[in-house]
């Protein structure tokens, strides 16, 4: 696995964005049921459980979440909307194969649900099914060809899955998608600096996306110190490589935040820049 400050699925953005979109979603079932009447008496109550699972989900509150969406379901075998929102709970819990099975059911009601194949797709991606979690991201793409977070994410997949150069075209697509996004110009630089494939990287534009991040984030991301002395190696910037690695591992970054980078191989790639050598990644087997 890469560092934490390389190829990473799950910023916490996405779950902010998640729980921001849930909300606006509760809004609008309250809003709809005040004007459902009773015509449709199984429809409205499916909808108002839906409305509760939201505001369960809101309140942090995942197994009565779960229960309020399956009682949604119940009463409306159709709901699309139940089933997709039941699966964002399931991976929330890391349950990912009930979660894919349920946004599965949400496309099956929707083919045409972009939201269902983005997030089955980050599901696949956390079991490590990259074929699988590349299919469904490009078909979100397909269907909304301004999703940025699917082209972000699918990058990250490329990446793990040994395309480094469908990796890079995907970053540089989110980047021109919104210009501030800071994990894509960390995820590119990486890429550009460390990844397996010698016609792939680039140091000097490296260290340009990871100053970048840097500067976006205001230099408060200590994780991007480590992307950026490695795009300084890879530019045969040693004295600078060694710089911004050492303040890396002076960050409390690896101990608050757990994650594929350990002190031990930060040091490691310190010592590779001491030595005036870059460092690489190993070239992954694609099974």
């Amino acid at each position: 696995m890469v560092p934490k400050s390389g190829l990473h699925l799950s910023p916490p953005a996405r779950r902010l964005f998640r729980r921001l979109s849930w909300l606006a979603i509760f809004l609008l079932l309250l809003l709809a049921g005040q004007g459902c009447g009773n015509n449709q008496p199984e429809s409205d109550q499916s909808e108002k459980a839906n409305a509760r699972g939201l505001e369960a989900v809101r309140q942090h509150d995942n197994d009565r979440a779960i229960t309020e969406f399956s009682d949604a379901i119940r009463l409306k075998r159709d709901n699309s909307m139940a089933y997709y929102n039941r699966a964002s709970v399931y991976s929330d819990k890391g349950d990912y194969d009930k979660a894919i099975a349920d946004y599965s059911q949400a496309i099956r009601l929707q083919p045409d649900y972009v939201a269902a194949y983005n997030d089955r797709g980050d599901a696949y991606g956390y079991k490590g099914d990259w074929d699988k979690a590349i299919a469904d991201k490009s078909e979100a793409i397909r269907l909304n060809p301004d999703f940025v977070e699917a082209y972000y994410t699918r990058g990250v997949f490329y990446g793990h899955n040994g395309a480094y150069d469908k990796a890079i075209a995907d970053f540089t697509q989110a980047i021109q998608l919104k210009q501030d996004f800071v994990e894509a110009y960390n995820n590119l630089a990486w890429v550009l600096a460390a990844c397996p494939d010698v016609n792939s990287r680039n140091g000097e534009y490296a260290v340009d996306y990871a100053l970048k991040a840097c500067e976006l984030s205001d230099w408060n991301d200590d994780s991007i110190l480590s992307t950026l002395a490695a795009a300084y190696a890879e530019a045969g910037r040693f004295d600078d490589a060694v710089k911004w690695q050492t303040k890396y591992l002076e960050s409390n970054y690896l101990d608050s935040n757990p994650s594929s980078d350990t002190p031990e191989k930060a040091r490691q790639r310190l010592s590779l820049y001491e030595q005036s050598r870059p460092y690489h990644e190993q070239k992954r087997i694609v099974e």
